[in-house]
């Protein structure tokens, strides 16, 4: 039913509680970077500044899920939804959760632009600073040593400094009614601005981290660290039959020489299947590690496909080339590497799964997070959060669960016990450590010791701010990345690795929020879905001139 009401009473997109992209945007960006410098402190370790970077990164990427609404989609000419879309909770690719009238699309995209151009004053300088001096301010190199490390650092120095500088010289443009001209007509605007728009910066700065890496791997052969050689050796055994949850990593621990596990595999088994094509190939699985992160990069610029430069203000139209190399790209991320930390699978598959799912590809996305959830344990956490994302939804989540359970079955049905043993009592068992950089590692500092209680009134606290952000991709990673951080921060043992899953996750919801306008319409009644989704033509004008028909009045109430 249509009812005709005045211009004047378009929905004010303030009324509805929507902060706007900009500063959802400025948050996730923020909690990235704390997360990051957290993390690096101490490699990984407690300290005093990294807790509490950390505890301002997981604040952060609170705040973002707090301030962040769904952007609706555009109305079909037909007052139908979208080829692509469905209903919201049926489990169909469409992000958008209602309609809006094109009056209030272009007020709702007026103001995410106005907010955006702001950005730069806050989170992009602090991005830039980390990118350029993250792979400067280092550590000692471990296990690599030569003049590979050298290499490796040099590489990686380089990609960082041009990120960075891409960067400050996007977000460094003009301001106010110039910043709306075309780029062509802002008056002294040199060439080398463009910098953080170009996709061969992109390709360039992603080469660099990815050379930076294979030397990383060629520097320190044989690392000693346990996750190393557990997965080496599972991961060759695997054309043999052999089953990881019953194998060792050395014929006896006098020749193993490395501390930690010696004969656990503490993994879900198609962490190591992932990476066997690596193994046996190239003779070492971190290359399929890197091989992850060049995906995941990938893909967070291909969900950023729908950005044009400018469509969602200064910052992150311009930066969006450099956006995406956040996943690679970060102190010590080559001390990730070396260490053989396999959370870069995780991102990836996640990675495939949000593009896939915010393109109409369902298949695509329940198989990606399918193989996410077969590879550690815990992804479980982000089932939920999936179920609520309308473009994944109940159904997807349950096939992916009831995919993931096959692809594990067959190690079950092998070795009940030792599955049980090495996959599920070895984790539950660790004790807490003082080094964790987590609360519980805080509290051992003071002589305390917390139970389960706390981490589950934390873990209850996040999964309720990300029902409140769901409704589309962004929403989708920001709860993830929230839920995961907050997991990790009130997990027994917690290190470095496990807070770079919600950074990647940090990642993708920029990437998304900063598609969002234009993924939504342009301002002038047009809107595009990016990937494969549905694509919306102008709505024809009115025939009652100032007068506007507006399709399902509930849509101004707050999603």
């Amino acid at each position: 039913m249509s009812v005709s009401v005045p211009p004047q009473r378009t929905a004010n997109p303030r009324r509805r509680g929507n902060g706007g992209v900009g500063p959802v945007l400025a948050s996730a960006l923020v909690g990235w970077c704390a997360l990051a410098w957290g993390i690096a402190a101490k490699d990984g370790r407690y300290g005093g500044w990294a807790m509490a970077s950390v505890l301002l990164g997981v604040a952060a990427t609170g705040l973002a899920v707090a301030r962040h609404r769904p952007v609706p989609a555009p109305p079909h000419p037909s007052g139908r939804l979208p080829a692509a879309a469905s209903p919201p909770g049926r489990g169909g690719p469409a992000d958008g959760a209602r309609p809006v009238t094109p009056d209030r699309h272009r007020s709702v995209m007026h103001h995410l632009r106005s907010v955006a151009r702001r950005l730069p004053g806050s989170a992009w300088p602090l991005a830039a600073l980390t990118l350029g001096l993250g792979p400067i301010v280092r550590h000692p190199r471990y296990y690599a040593c030569g003049p590979l490390a050298v290499l490796a650092d040099t590489l990686a120095i380089a990609a960082g400094l041009l990120a960075a500088a891409a960067i400050i010289v996007a977000t460094a443009g003009p301001t106010g009614r110039s910043a709306r001209l075309p780029r062509s007509a802002v008056p002294g605007r040199a060439p080398w601005a463009r910098l953080g728009e170009s996709a061969g910066l992109f390709w360039v700065v992603l080469g660099l981290a990815c050379a930076a890496g294979i030397a990383t791997v060629r520097a320190a052969p044989e690392p000693r660290i346990d996750v190393f050689h557990l997965l080496q050796v599972s991961a060759a055994g695997l054309p043999h039959g052999a089953d990881m949850y019953r194998q060792q990593w050395a014929p006896s621990r006098a020749e193993y020489g490395v501390r930690g596990l010696f004969d656990v595999y503490p993994y879900l088994p198609w962490t190591s299947v992932l990476l066997a094509p690596f193994r046996l190939l190239l003779g070492d699985v971190r290359y399929g590690l890197l091989a992850a992160l060049a995906l995941a990069a990938a893909c967070t610029r291909r969900l950023m496909g729908a950005a044009r430069p400018g469509a969602s203000g200064r910052g992150a139209g311009m930066a969006a080339a450099v956006l995406p190399l956040l996943v690679v790209i970060f102190p010590e991320s080559m001390y990730a590497l070396q260490q053989s930390w396999t959370e870069p699978l995780l991102v990836a598959c996640l990675a495939v799964a949000v593009l896939a799912a915010r393109g109409g590809r369902g298949w695509v996305a329940l198989v990606a997070f399918a193989l996410a959830l077969a590879a550690k344990q815990h992804v479980v956490l982000l089932l939920p959060v999936a179920a609520a994302w309308p473009a994944f939804g109940v159904r997807r989540a349950a096939g992916a669960a009831g995919l993931a359970a096959l692809l594990v079955a067959p190690w079950v049905l092998a070795g009940p016990r030792d599955f049980v043993d090495d996959a599920i009592w070895t984790n539950l068992h660790y004790q807490v450590l003082a080094e964790s950089l987590s609360v519980p590692g805080w509290a051992a500092h003071f002589g305390l010791a917390l139970g389960f209680g706390p981490a589950l009134v934390a873990l209850v606290a996040a999964y309720a701010a990300a029902w409140r952000a769901r409704g589309d991709a962004a929403g989708f990673c920001l709860g993830a990345a929230l839920v995961t951080a907050t997991a990790a921060l009130m997990n027994k043992q917690t290190f470095f690795n496990h807070y770079t899953l919600p950074m990647g996750l940090l990642v993708l919801a920029a990437a998304a929020l900063a598609a969002a306008p234009s993924e939504h319409g342009n301002g002038n009644g047009q809107g595009e879905r990016d990937g494969g989704g549905a694509r919306e033509v102008p709505a024809p004008p009115p025939a009652d001139g100032p007068q506007r028909s507006v399709e399902n009045r509930s849509s101004d109430a707050p999603s």
